[in-house]
């Protein structure tokens, strides 16, 4: 008996590894086309909808965290940009990220994080094309 189920619980656990393998892999965020976001220079970058009540508390937080470090804001509406949110693989709102002018990504964030976290992140975000 203790075999049989041993055996029935390789057998699922090879099924799901086999269903990973044949799912296309998501793009991983590493890189942002700046200028198709309508974005100039190292940027935070907000992607949100909306309705998402953490991504207009979070606004003024990053808006700030920008003005501070020097760098560009920006928020980008996935209910107006859908396409956007496919090709990053943006799953949840809001997702926080910050990028350096060549559109590197340093930071990626799906809440609001610890206090000074983001302005680190964009500072180093200006400092790394300068």
């Amino acid at each position: 008996m203790l075999l049989r189920l041993a055996i029935v619980v390789l057998a699922v656990a090879a099924a799901y590894g086999a269903m990973a393998l044949w799912r296309k892999p998501s793009h991983k965020l590493g890189r942002l086309d700046l200028p198709d976001l309508g974005v100039d220079g190292p940027a935070i970058v907000q992607f949100s909808t909306p309705f998402c009540a953490p991504c207009k508390a979070a606004k003024p937080h990053l808006i700030d965290a920008a003005g501070r470090a020097d760098v560009s804001y920006a928020q980008i509406d996935l209910e107006q940009r859908p396409d956007v949110g496919e090709r990053y693989g943006i799953r949840s709102v809001p997702t926080i990220v910050v990028a350096d002018r060549s559109g590197q990504v340093l930071g990626k964030w799906t809440k609001l994080p610890a206090n000074g976290e983001i302005r680190k992140a964009a500072e180093l975000a200006r400092g790394a094309n300068a």
